[in-house]
């Protein structure tokens, strides 16, 4: 069985076209999946880290100071953070930042993604980001995937 690489839909394999959103998955469309860009994924990071500032501005969510001295909390923000980037990847496929940027993040063949993997990748977001961005970028270069998209079979591909 193949999935829509657009809405993660099971499409019959002589199929040309998705049955759930119309998407064209057959002859010319077959095979092509173009991976979203480091700055792309930036940007749709940024965008997420700012609307997720306002919700905790509003919110005042209290956290804890890791190391006395270093700008490095912990807290229910951290927890809400994973949560959000778990659950908007597992149900929609992408943030509110991801939607903005017109990426989604799907498996590696097309499906949806389950929510042990969703909540792979946003481990890896939220409470590791510098060393699962490095470790991906110089080991998972070929398909733009950080460490803990790889470790979820999962890459961010752009959409049309």
């Amino acid at each position: 069985m193949l999935y829509c690489e657009r809405c993660g839909a099971e499409v019959e394999e002589d199929a040309v076209y998705c049955p759930k959103c119309g998407h064209l998955v057959g002859e010319q469309g077959e095979g092509y999946i173009e991976l979203a860009t480091w700055m792309q994924r930036f940007i749709a990071l940024v965008i997420d880290g700012i609307i997720l500032g306002i919700i905790y501005n509003f919110l005042n969510i209290p956290g804890f100071s890791v190391l006395r001295g270093v700008n490095l909390h912990f807290g229910v923000q951290n927890v809400f953070q994973f949560l959000y980037f778990m659950f908007m990847d597992h149900y929609y496929g992408q943030t509110i930042g991801k939607k903005v940027m017109n990426l989604r993040i799907t498996k590696d063949g097309g499906a949806p993604l389950e929510l042990m993997d969703a909540g792979i990748e946003a481990f890896g977001k939220v409470f590791l980001l510098p060393l699962d961005f490095l470790i991906g970028y110089f080991m998972y270069r070929e398909k733009n995937q950080r460490l803990f998209n790889y470790l979820s079979d999962t890459v961010v591909i752009r959409e049309e």
